[in-house]
């Protein structure tokens, strides 16, 4: 190999060796992005045998089989509070399921409508619903629930994105269900609420079900995720 070959060969390598930095730079760039822009969160729904059920009130026995659920899992940042119609969605604010049903987002809402100073204001992105309607706002991730019985499963396993914020105070996801009482309408029941975020487990966990100690004719849902607290885990009360 002549001087000139080695040379060229040389500076050919050096390229490589820059290029291959550089690859692996963007990849690091890349990966740190994704750790703080969003993570994908499990989330495990654990139904009893019959959900539901408040419509059926005043039957006895196995013909209180319930209806379908839906559920909405809703996502809020910090940034989404400054919004004034947003205020309800504050983590202390003690929201229930019939305000959200209520005023939740809808297609075709726009800043310049009535409904924009009391209808809640989220991007489709941080809303995840499972839903029969053919038209929703949000991103469908499954349909309602019918039961364990009915689904044949009494865990159903679902994931979503979470995209920034996981410790902030402001920060909290919300899982809507839409109980419906004997007169049709929603029942004012809490949603199961994980806040902040970033202080449960990954694998996040709800349990749906009838209870007849409870009020609004027993229908409940609970946040069931470990707590870490101070390196330990603690079950949500």
């Amino acid at each position: 190999m002549s001087t000139r070959e080695r040379n060229e060969h040389s500076r050919w390598l050096s390229e490589q060796g820059r290029a291959a930095t550089r690859s692996v730079c963007l990849l690091g760039v890349l990966l740190m992005g994704t750790a703080w822009t969003g993570c994908s969160r499990k989330l495990t729904i654990t139904q009893e045998d019959y959900i539901n059920t408040a419509m059926f009130a005043g039957r006895s026995g196995t013909t209180q089989r319930g209806e379908p659920l839906e559920l909405n899992i809703v996502c809020v940042y910090p940034g989404d509070l400054k919004e004034e119609a947003n205020d309800r969605l504050d983590p202390e604010s003690e929201i229930t399921s019939d305000v959200w049903y209520e005023d939740r987002p809808v297609p075709g809402d726009k800043e310049d409508t009535e409904d924009r100073e009391t209808r809640f204001w989220l991007p489709k992105k941080q809303i995840f619903l499972l839903t029969d309607d053919k038209k929703f706002f949000g991103t469908r991730i499954g349909g309602r629930l019918r039961g364990a019985l009915i689904d044949k499963k009494k865990d159903i396993r679902k994931e979503f994105k979470f995209d920034a914020g996981l410790h902030d105070k402001k920060s909290v996801i919300y899982v809507f269900p839409k109980f419906i009482g004997p007169d049709g309408r929603v029942l004012p029941i809490r949603p199961a609420k994980l806040h902040p975020p970033g202080a449960y487990t990954d694998d996040l966990h709800v349990k749906i079900g009838v209870d007849a100690g409870r009020e609004y004719y027993g229908q409940y849902i609970k946040n069931e995720t470990p707590r870490k607290l101070h390196g330990r885990e603690k079950e949500e009360e």
